[in-house]
């Protein structure tokens, strides 16, 4: 199967902490771009939750990813709305119902996303209780069980650490279940992703790298659960039409990074968190590492980088860009286009 693509819904405004970034987006504007990256042929729109602004600090507006998926679900015809959730904002019963909605807003186009989460002063603010890595993961597995419980069973009973129901009741059940989405890199995570999940969620990293990840959560899901599991990659992507252009665009983001906001994340970050091990500026500028991707470039240089990570079982890539509205047009036209082509002329 070929490789799919994804956007990253820029909830926290502009991805790159940059010194005069993007200003914050409003909801209206991740609508937008929800009708755009659907009429364009994307296949997900990925919505990360945030109740602070973890791209450029606690100080700037973040907008709603439940209310942001309910919107795009109302006005996308064909692409698939992921919204994410993070353990202690929401209850996972109230998760599972809120999931039927989006599902039925949507025609059955909804996937949820797991996250563990990573930053201490968000979780804290918002009045949940900071635990350690391995507890937000354990919880995190209680959270998808009552959620899948919850849409499966009738009476659903569940006895955990965490979370307890008797009886639970969910009337309506979401059809088709929506497949779910589990971040991080952590044996936890991957283990968490193997037995519930239908995608593992990874940062960017070198292809010879993810295909070590993407390898050991496909074989375990496998042999242990006799499941089968696929990987989506977070990544950030600039293409020009010559590669001496885009090389000279991230040249200028580099000069215009912002290295108090850079540095205040590198210490927000739970060292934990295996993903975020990588401090550099160069890597920690995008909020996510996507630029570690290396998606920079003429079209013939990034396709040749996808061809990479298809290669090693990539099977979904989210984008990321400077300017979303505008590249994500730009990034079709030159690259989605041109690697479907590709893509065509082998299957015949």
């Amino acid at each position: 199967m070929a490789l799919q693509f994804g956007i990253w819904s820029p909830v926290c405004g502009g991805w790159l902490r940059v010194v005069n970034h993007e200003a914050n987006l409003s909801t209206q504007d991740l609508l937008k771009l929800a009708v755009q990256a659907d009429e364009l042929g994307y296949d997900f729109y990925y919505i990360p939750e945030h109740y602070l602004n973890a791209v450029h600090g606690p100080n700037y507006n973040v907008a709603d990813a439940w209310i942001t998926a309910a919107f795009a679900s109302l006005n996308t015809k064909n692409i698939k709305i992921v919204a994410a959730v993070q353990p202690g904002f929401k209850l996972p019963a109230v998760v599972a119902k809120l999931s039927v909605i989006q599902n039925q807003l949507s025609n059955g186009r909804f996937a949820l996303s797991g996250i563990a989460g990573w930053w201490k002063l968000e979780v804290e603010s918002y009045g949940d209780i900071w635990l350690p890595h391995v507890e937000r993961y354990a919880r995190l597995e209680e959270y998808i069980d009552v959620i899948k419980g919850l849409w499966t069973v009738e009476d659903f009973n569940y006895v955990g650490k965490y979370y307890n129901l008797t009886g639970g009741i969910l009337t309506d059940k979401p059809t088709p279940t929506p497949p779910i989405f589990i971040a991080g890199e952590s044996d936890r995570a991957i283990d968490l992703a193997a037995r519930q999940g239908d995608y593992l969620f990874i940062n960017a990293d070198e292809p010879e790298k993810t295909a070590a990840l993407v390898q050991k959560v496909k074989r375990l899901a496998s042999d242990r659960y006799q499941r089968q599991i696929k990987v989506a990659m977070s990544a950030f992507a600039i293409v020009r039409e010559h590669t001496a252009q885009a090389e000279a665009r991230l040249e200028a983001i580099y000069r215009s990074a912002d290295e108090q906001q850079i540095k205040y994340f590198q210490e927000q970050i739970d060292p934990n968190v295996v993903a975020h091990n990588k401090l550099d500026i160069s890597q920690t500028i995008e909020a996510n590492l996507g630029l570690s991707a290396q998606l920079v470039g003429d079209r013939y240089t990034i396709i040749q980088r996808l061809k990479e990570y298809e290669a090693v079982g990539v099977d979904l890539i989210v984008l990321k860009f400077e300017s979303m509205l505008e590249d994500t047009i730009r990034f079709h036209k030159l690259v989605i286009s041109e690697y479907a082509q590709q893509n065509s002329l082998i299957a015949l």
